[in-house]
């Protein structure tokens, strides 16, 4: 039984499993299957046997999926922001801050 690899599989196939991923992502969020579907979707749009038509609109989901990542990126640090907030000398257990370290 011969072994293929991701080079091997046609456009089709790949485009096929990326919509899987997508389709996970946009139910569930999972960064894990975005950036799965953009790795399938650009190596569809960098195939030179891939249909023009197929690869423009690869390339188009791939920078949709990169966009979105670094915008979700971007709120997660936000959200940290807005919702860590340190102790105050008055709510530390000791009732003093500790002293910051020094280089």
């Amino acid at each position: 039984m011969e072994e293929t690899t991701l080079q091997d599989e046609p456009p089709a196939r790949m485009v096929a499993g990326a919509l899987a991923h997508l389709a996970k992502h946009m139910e569930t969020g999972c960064p894990r299957a975005a950036y799965l579907a953009a790795m399938l979707l650009e190596r569809v749009a960098t195939d030179p046997e891939a249909d023009g038509h197929l690869r423009e609109h690869a390339r188009e989901l791939v920078d949709i999926l990169d966009r979105d990542t670094a915008r979700g990126h971007r709120e997660q640090a936000a959200d940290f922001a807005a919702t860590t907030r340190f102790p105050t000398a008055a709510e530390h257990p000791t009732g003093e801050l500790p002293a910051r370290k020094t280089a």
